[in-house]
């Protein structure tokens, strides 16, 4: 009995269960092949974003590292072929610093002559690595590479570097055993993903893939010969195939200098698991539909072929990229219950489609916005004169709110801090405007702090007509007599401690609170009040927001200003400078902190006046 033969009931019974079929095949093809896509995207974006943060952290500490060897190297006395008093306490103080070599050019006889030889107490000499490194930083004229990571501890760098141009007969070679446990650290958590840093042609320098079996034997070196097709770029993904035949999801970032580079893997069976788990769920859901086709084309053919038509022209508009597309449910059978549940799919689908751009947007400005707010403050240390300055600050979400700067203009080094209302985007715009209105006082003649403020006033409320204000605190130092104007607009009090011998008690702190104006931003104008104090040499200021006294332990206690001027008399005593201290008063507040996330953010800026030449 042929198809005409056919009873018109198993004729519509079929038809509506191929049309479903088809229909329900061809959504679900391409919805796992969409899913697969986007996650592996996905994967390669995660990926990408780890390799760029540990990228940045690598060239981070090997810029601080070899800012070290340049401290050290200052010291060197090339007529006595030493290291003065200077270079060496550099060496002993800078507790990264293990061990420590100069070599000398000897234009004689055209070698390397080792003049100086430092290591700390328990640590061995350092392994010997001239050629390599002579041969690195002369055949590709660079400033510093790393030699190797010292096998005898998985926590220490051997980085070498060259002071002077290469032809010049007096430029030296370094090379220094640091410690390096923040990279190790940043490469010993893998989590979703194998990270590790590589030179040269792959030589692993700190991490190591974790992979099993076959995979095993795969060398960090033969991942780098993979991804030579993408490492034309800066940075890059690839997908590449191990040994073992395992299919593994790449990127690169590479360091910018020393010729290192971040590597990071992810198994793609692995990262796309949730694609079998998708294709499951899918096809139990295709049975149970087909199943329910089958059973009410029965009782209702030519309504049930009527709905299924449209919700085949659903599925396939849905199918082809159109997530607005929804269905006609009508009925409270089973036909009209899938079409609700289609419907309430389809909209769950474009909700999350908004929803992920969405956020990937935000996240894209915040991250652009974070970077733009990074260049408004100026670095961290600096001598202006008889005046030190060393600043820290730390956001409590990707912007923040505490602005502070220090310029020179003639004779006076002006120092600026400030903290706008709340923190995150708005008050990063107050910030800017902060800075903005800094640079043009600073191009312009030295004006009193009351003068500056005033006009830095009429900037936060131009910007935010009263909806937004900023508290802030404005001091020029007379370089010639150590004389500091100030004025102060309902700011935390900056703290003055004179030079004493022994360590500061609570009492010793002078707390500058005698003028406070109102908030920036509160009136389009007011007259702004100053006063100023005469320092001394050895005088030291302490500026900072209230973000510092709120800081929180996991167990919610804050820290307060009683344990805040404590950690600040234990890291001022015995000390010189302000760049060590500030380190020490960080530590401990961070020691407090611990992984405690901030409620607001943390500026700490430390002055001290050395007296006029």
């Amino acid at each position: 009995m042929g198809w005409s033969g056919l009873s018109l009931r198993y004729k519509i019974m079929f038809a509506l269960t191929a049309i479903p079929l088809a229909g329900l095949s061809l959504f679900l093809a391409v919805a796992v092949s969409v899913f697969e896509k986007d996650k592996i995207a996905y994967v390669f974006d995660s990926s990408l974003s780890a390799s760029q943060t540990r990228a940045a952290r690598v060239k981070s500490e090997t810029q601080a590292l070899l800012s070290l060897s340049q401290s050290a190297v200052a010291g060197y006395r090339a007529d006595l072929k030493t290291l003065d008093d200077y270079g060496k306490e550099v060496f002993k103080s800078q507790g990264k610093f293990l061990g420590f070599q100069i070599y000398a050019f000897d234009a004689a006889t055209s070698t390397y002559q080792r003049t100086v030889d430092l290591h700390k107490d328990g640590v061995a000499g350092l392994p010997e690595g001239l050629d390599s490194a002579q041969s690195l930083l002369l055949g590709a004229n660079a400033r510093a590479v790393v030699v190797d990571r010292n096998d005898k501890s998985a926590n220490s760098l051997v980085l070498a570097a060259r002071f002077g141009r290469s032809d010049d007969p007096k430029h030296l070679i370094t090379i220094a055993l640091f410690d390096s446990v923040e990279l190790s650290e940043a490469f010993s958590s893998f989590g979703a993903y194998s990270s590790f840093l590589v030179q040269g042609e792959g030589s692993l320098v700190f991490g190591a893939p974790s992979f099993r079996g076959a995979d095993e034997r795969w060398t960090t070196s033969q991942i780098w010969a993979r991804l030579a097709s993408a490492r034309k770029a800066q940075e890059g993904i690839a997908e590449i195939t191990s040994p073992g035949k395992r299919a593994y999801l790449a990127s690169f970032v590479k360091v910018g200098s020393s010729d290192l580079a971040v590597v990071s893997l992810a198994d793609k069976r692995s990262a796309l698991a949730a694609v079998d788990v998708l294709l499951r769920k899918s096809f139990l859901f295709f049975i149970a539909t087909l199943s329910l086709t089958v059973l009410i084309s029965v009782f209702a053919a030519r309504a049930l072929t009527s709905a299924l038509g449209g919700l085949l022209l659903a599925t396939q508009r849905i199918a082809g990229g159109d997530f607005a597309t929804r269905v006609k449910a009508e009925g409270g059978d089973e036909i009209g219950r899938l079409g609700a549940s289609f419907n309430v799919m389809a909209e769950e689908v474009s909700r999350l489609l908004k929803d992920t751009a969405e956020k990937a947007r935000m996240e894209a400005e915040l991250a652009t916005a974070r970077t733009v707010q990074e260049t408004l403050f100026p670095p961290s240390n600096a001598s202006l004169g008889p005046v030190e300055v060393s600043g820290y600050y730390e956001p409590a979400s990707e912007c923040g709110g505490d602005w502070w700067h220090y310029c020179e203009n003639g004779d006076f080094v002006y120092l600026w801090i400030g903290d706008a209302t709340g923190h995150g985007a708005p008050a990063a715009l107050l910030t800017s405007a902060a800075r903005a209105v800094a640079s043009v006082l600073e191009m312009g003649a030295a004006r009193p702090p009351a003068e500056c403020i005033a006009v830095l006033n009429r900037a936060i409320w131009d910007a935010s007509k009263g909806k937004m204000m900023m508290t802030f605190f404005l001091a020029a130092i007379d370089k010639r007599t150590g004389l500091m104007a100030y004025a102060n607009a309902s700011h935390e009090a900056p703290l003055l401690l004179h030079r004493s011998e022994g360590p500061a008690a609570r009492g010793d702190y002078l707390a500058l609170n005698q003028v406070n104006n109102p908030r920036l931003g509160e009136s389009a104008a007011f007259d702004f009040q100053e006063t100023s104090v005469q320092l001394r040499p050895g005088d030291r200021l302490v500026f900072y927001t209230d973000g510092v006294v709120d800081v929180k332990s996991p167990d919610d206690k804050a820290w307060g200003e009683r344990k805040f001027l404590k950690a600040l008399s234990s890291s001022l005593h015995g000390q010189a400078g302000t760049e060590q201290p500030l380190r020490g008063l960080v530590a401990e507040l961070q020691g407090f902190r611990r992984s405690q996330a901030l409620d607001d953010d943390v500026t700490l800026v430390l002055v001290e006046y050395k007296g006029a030449a």
